[in-house]
């Protein structure tokens, strides 16, 4: 960790500059004083978000962000299920919502988009493609 004038100090794990009163990185939560070694702390910190998949390939099961259309890990294409809202195996799978989600948020199903949007959308927000669009240009 390195400080700043004021106090302020430095993440050793993300480079974050963060506010003296903070304990904990703001970004990451890595600790102020201590912790675990900051060259894997980052690496080992994945959070799953809501249209998050995993990887369907034999012995791959990659954890995926909504965004992507295949996995970053094997090449593997996200399946046709996962792209409409969720896959077999992300969250909702078992019909629960996921975390951050409400009923009716739904994902994009523009090839190479996939962000989540809220229900009252009737458009995609960073595409602006329509909620019941069903091609993949």
């Amino acid at each position: 960790m390195s400080w700043t004038a004021g106090g302020d100090w430095m993440c050793s794990a993300c480079q974050h500059q963060n506010f003296k009163k903070r304990e904990m990185c703001q970004r990451c939560g890595y600790p102020k004083y201590g912790g675990p070694d900051p060259a894997t702390y980052i690496c080992n910190a994945t959070k799953v978000l809501a249209g998050d998949w995993y990887c369907s390939a034999m012995n791959c099961q990659a954890h995926n962000y909504a965004s992507r259309s295949s996995c970053y890990n094997c090449g593997a294409l996200r399946d046709d299920h996962a792209a409409g809202g969720y896959g077999s195996n992300a969250y909702g799978s078992d019909g629960s919502d996921p975390p951050g989600w409400k009923t009716g948020d739904w994902i994009c199903t523009r090839l190479g988009c996939g962000v989540h949007n809220y229900a009252s959308r009737m458009e995609c927000f960073k595409c602006r493609t329509p909620r019941e669009y069903s091609g993949g240009y």
